[in-house]
């Protein structure tokens, strides 16, 4: 058994490792990485679409999910929910929480509009569907598009869950402080190949309108 001045010792070394990658963690979020990290997910695609995907990428990737999926509880906690839950991998509907979208001014335009969706990224255009004014980060990462179904006493949100295949060239941007990036949806299968889609679905009740 080790003693206390030689179990601090051994402890030096995963707490420096530790302390070195925060320490370059917040110098990229800093200053940006000048299109390395870039440079390695276009490398991640060219292999993947080339039916080439390496081990490493596969972990690399995996870590990459991961860190979205923990950070994002905090900064995106809906998007982290649905992201973990499409990797999970069961393929069941998940019902979510609507309440908080009813307090959405844009969601609140759009049921007032009666459209029958809405799209948080700002756009040029989007056919029937309602444009946000500004994109709302928090709510594009969760919902590509958020479909919208109104009675008279209640409302249904619900949207297909899934990520396009490789070859669609699909991206998503990612900011995080100065580092910025676009990912091709289609990469989550190279690190959950078993990941299915799922419908995402919430039913809410809404007071009865007046004449």
């Amino acid at each position: 058994m080790k003693s206390l001045p030689q179990l601090r010792r051994w402890l030096r070394w995963p707490a420096g490792l530790l302390l070195a990658v925060l320490v370059g963690g917040l110098g990229l979020f800093a200053v940006g990485d000048f299109g390395l990290t870039q440079k390695a997910l276009n490398g991640m695609e060219s292999r993947a679409l080339a039916g080439k995907s390496t081990r490493a990428d596969k972990w690399a990737l995996r870590l990459l999910y991961g860190t979205l999926q923990m950070g994002g509880q905090v900064t995106y906690p809906q998007a982290a929910q649905l992201l973990d839950y499409y990797c999970a991998g069961s393929g069941d509907t998940l019902r979510f929480n609507a309440q908080p979208l009813l307090r959405h001014p844009e969601v609140q335009q759009a049921l007032q509009q009666r459209k029958p969706g809405i799209t948080f990224r700002h756009q040029a255009a989007a056919g029937p569907f309602y444009i946000a004014r500004q994109t709302d980060w928090a709510l594009f990462y969760a919902f590509d598009l958020l479909y919208i179904r109104r009675t008279v006493d209640q409302v249904v949100f619900y949207d297909n869950y899934f990520f396009q295949p490789l070859a669609r060239r699909s991206y998503t941007p990612f900011r995080f402080g100065r580092l910025h990036c676009k990912l091709n949806d289609g990469l989550i299968h190279v690190a959950y190949p078993k990941s299915k889609p799922f419908i995402a679905f919430a039913k809410v009740a809404m007071p009865l309108e007046r004449p």
